[in-house]
């Protein structure tokens, strides 16, 4: 899939936000850099030493719009956040909540509700009651030597060598 991103609109959105956050605490914030390498089951995330944002284009692309509007201003509001408050406050805690809402007028929402992007397999393992499904990433750990156990039978779960191809998922 070919994604088009309008990224001077994107640009436009985190210099509005910071704009607005710069005048309402009279002070000169840092306006963050971004790109598009987001991936995984976040919209976005904020580095906030690294003054960076990254978006999922994945996500950006099913609804440019609603992107823009709702995940931007997420993203700014955590930058924003750290240049103001520091570090010691919790990332989705009433600052956060109040950048968000009284001055970029979004609602403070911790999820989204993008579609996801579809995981590239799932890796079956057993125990003596059921079977279970890895992520690549478990199953790695589980390869180096990580032993997991059921929860329910408390039996060690072992590879049964299965991959399965998986769809996209909907929050």
């Amino acid at each position: 899939m070919d994604i088009i991103i309008d990224y001077e609109r994107v640009e436009l959105k985190v210099r509005e936000c910071m704009n607005i956050a710069s005048q309402y605490f009279s002070t000169t914030l840092r306006t963050p850099s971004f790109n598009f390498k987001q991936k995984g089951r976040a919209a976005g995330t904020a580095y906030l030493q690294k003054n960076e944002i990254r978006l999922n284009s994945y996500m950006y692309a099913q609804s440019p719009d609603e992107f823009i509007e709702s995940v931007i201003p997420h993203e700014v509001a955590h930058i924003v956040v750290y240049q103001i408050y520091g570090s010691e406050v919790s990332p989705h805690g009433r600052e956060w909540k109040a950048i968000m809402e009284r001055l970029f007028g979004v609602p403070a929402a911790r999820t989204h509700n993008f579609k996801l992007p579809p995981r590239k397999e799932g890796y079956e393992y057993r125990c003596a009651c059921s079977v279970h499904e890895f992520t690549a990433h478990r199953h790695s750990r589980a390869r180096k030597g990580t032993e997991y156990m059921c929860r329910k039978c408390r039996t060690t779960l072992k590879y049964t060598g299965t991959i399965k191809k998986r769809q996209a998922e909907e929050v």
